[in-house]
Formats: structure tokens, C-alpha cells, sequence
């Protein structure tokens, strides 16, 4: 499971856009700082071709694929940043999501976190710049010392350096091209300015202009980042609804599938995820890899033993097993190949691993 920390400046919806990817009441208030603790859900990613397959395969139990969430208080706006035990838990995290807002509302004090999204934006690129260079600076010494005894750290210590000096430019680690030697060295300091981000653009119901809002935005962040625009507020109303209610109103109010599918597709593609299934009577199940994963990897998502006893995988698309009437079906009309421990998976692939321990 992939997961992802919602950040952002006072007032922004951050809340409101985890409640309404997980379908959770964590509270709001228009005022910063409403909560001290992070709110912690799971967002089950909506999937119809996993659903079709369930019916066909009469499963008697559906497992979606799902993203963790991390909803952290308000970041502290003009240089406050975040308090540093908040700053460890982003650390923990596959990704991030940044979130900024495109209007005010009244009861909203104006001065605290802006109605200019590229403005929040800057800022919230600093405010992670500048927790790396302090993480950064601090291990650099350090660094130092132990390459000074041990020329094998040598390399280490000349690419935290360069980091630090980068960093302290107010410049993300992603503003250039690291080594894979380079970025080696960085791993135990988790950099926030390398994780990848979805920037999402709070704007009002109703709002015009959205695709400019979107480019001043994009034309800020780092190559890789994706970014959207929803009516967090009507995302999150629509969320506490039941399935039914929520695609008229989806449908209604011309916003598609809802936040939940817009913001799966930006993360599985900013975090370079796909998803492969396994299909059957007892269970049909949505997994998550990340692309390039071969098929013992896929394997090991499932259990661990399948990896390491893997032999091969008899694959399928969702689409062809669909349209077969299930994966038996399939096989008999030829529509099943056999791969080996070579085998990348693709998105949509459905496995069937064969394996001895």
C-alpha cells in the first residue's frame, strides 16, 4: 500500500480532501492549527474492472487496492514550517500531497494563507527545501568525520556536501540530476524535496480559469509532479453520501468520477504505481507494484513465499478475462500465456503464479 502525507499552509482544505478520499469525518475549522495530531485513513481506490471480474468469478470476496493517508496539522505560514516529529512522519511516506487554495471564503481569515496558489506553492517548495538543508547541514560534519577515517565514505561525505550548498541556494534536490551513488548517500535522511508530489488546487464550486490556476502552478514544481484542480468542499460533502447518491451527484454537478479516481490516477502516475490482479471464487484481489516490477516481485506482494519459490506466471489482462466470463474461460480460449522471472508486469495484468518451496 502506497502511502501518501497531505501538507499545506492554514486554511487550505487539507482536511476536507482527506475526508473526501477516505470517506472520514476528521474535523475541520476555518482558523489554523484546528487539530495538533495527524489524521490517519485509507483510501480504497474505486475499480470497475475488479468489481466485473468478481461477478463473473462469483468471488465471494472483493479486495480493492488502497492508498494510506496522512492528514498533518497546518503547516506554520512565512517560515514556521513543521513541528519536527511531523517533519519524521512525512519522511515515512511514499509521496506527498501539497494542497492550495484559489479563494477565500468570509469566515476565513484573509492574511493567513493567501488566495494565490503559485504564491502557496513557492512557499510550501521552501518551507521542504529548507527542513532538508537543516537535515542536510547537520549530517554534514558528521559525514565528515567518519569519511575522514574511512576513505570508503569519502563519496558520501562530497555528495551530502554538494547537497547541503544546493539546498541552502533554497534550491529542491530535484532542481538537478544526482548520481544513483549520490542518492545512495541521501537515503538515510529521507530528503522531502526528492519524494514525489500530487499538488492539488482547492478552488470553489464554480470556478473559471481552472487551466490557469493549473499552469501557474505546474510551471512552479518540480519535472514529475502532477497537478489538479477540485472543489475540495464539494468533493467532501459528496463523500459522505452512499454509492448511489454519490454518482448522480457526481454526474450532476459535471465533476466525473469524483476526487477519490482523479487523485489515484495523479499518484499512480507520479509515484510510477500500477495495479495486477489475482482473480477467483474465493477471492478477487486489486494489487499495487511499481512499474518495472518483474513477476517474482508481483509474486512477493501477494506472499512472500511466491516469490521465493517462483517459477512462472500464467497471465492475462483484466479485459481479456472479462470478456472470456473468467479466467478458466480465458485459459480454454488461448487468451492465457506463461512468462518467467523476467516478466515485467503491465497495468491490468491478472497472475496466476506457479511456485515451489
Amino acid at each position: 500500500m502506497a502511502r501518501l502525507g497531505i501538507i499545506g499552509l492554514p486554511n487550505v482544505g487539507k482536511t476536507a480532501l482527506f475526508n473526501a478520499m477516505t470517506g472520514l469525518d476528521a474535523p475541520t475549522a476555518p482558523h489554523p492549527f484546528s487539530t495538533t495530531s495527524p489524521n490517519l485513513g485509507v483510501a480504497s481506490i474505486p475499480d470497475e474492472l475488479l468489481e466485473t471480474a468478481a461477478e463473473v468469478e462469483h468471488s465471494k470476496k472483493i479486495v480493492h487496492a488502497s492508498l494510506e493517508l496522512l492528514d498533518l496539522p497546518a503547516m506554520a505560514a512565512h517560515g514556521g514550517g513543521l513541528a519536527a516529529q511531523f517533519l519524521g512522519r512525512l519522511r515515512e511516506m511514499d509521496g506527498l500531497v501539497m494542497v492550495v487554495r484559489a479563494f477565500t471564503e468570509e469566515e476565513v481569515p484573509s492574511d493567513e494563507s493567501g488566495t494565490d496558489p503559485a504564491a502557496q506553492t513557492e512557499e510550501l517548495l521552501l518551507e521542504l527545501t529548507m527542513a532538508d538543508a537543516d537535515v542536510f547541514e547537520r549530517r554534514r560534519p558528521k559525514i565528515a568525520k567518519e569519511a575522514s577515517a574511512d576513505p570508503k565514505k569519502r563519496r558520501a561525505s562530497e555528495a551530502i556536501a554538494e547537497a547541503a550548498d544546493h539546498l541552502a541556494q533554497g534550491r529542491p534536490l530535484r532542481d538537478r540530476t544526482w548520481e544513483e551513488a549520490e542518492l545512495a548517500a541521501f537515503r538515510d535522511l529521507a530528503p522531502l524535496t526528492l519524494q514525489p508530489a500530487v499538488w492539488v488546487v482547492n478552488i470553489d464550486e464554480g470556478e473559471t480559469g481552472q487551466e490557469e490556476l493549473i499552469r501557474s502552478v505546474t510551471e512552479l514544481v518540480p519535472d514529475g509532479d502532477s497537478v489538479v484542480a477540485l472543489s475540495v468542499k464539494i468533493e467532501a460533502e459528496v463523500a459522505a453520501m452512499d454509492s448511489e447518491d454519490r454518482r448522480d451527484i457526481l454526474d450532476g454537478l459535471g465533476l466525473g468520477e469524483g476526487a477519490l479516481a482523479e487523485m489515484v490516477r495523479a499518484a499512480y502516475a507520479t509515484l510510477g504505481l500500477l495495479t495486477f490482479y489475482t482473480v477467483g471464487p474465493k477471492e478477487s484481489h486489486a494489487w499495487t507494484v511499481r512499474e518495472g516490477a518483474t513477476a517474482p516481485i508481483a509474486a512477493g506482494k501477494i506472499h512472500s513465499d511466491l516469490q521465493r519459490g517462483f517459477i512462472r506466471a500464467e497471465v492475462a489482462t483484466i479485459e481479456q478475462v472479462v470478456a472470456s466470463g473468467g479466467w478458466d474461460a480465458a485459459k480454454s480460449r488461448g487468451e492465457v500465456r506463461v512468462e518467467g522471472k523476467d516478466y515485467v508486469i503491465r497495468q491490468g495484468d491478472v497472475l496466476v503464479v506457479r511456485f515451489s518451496v
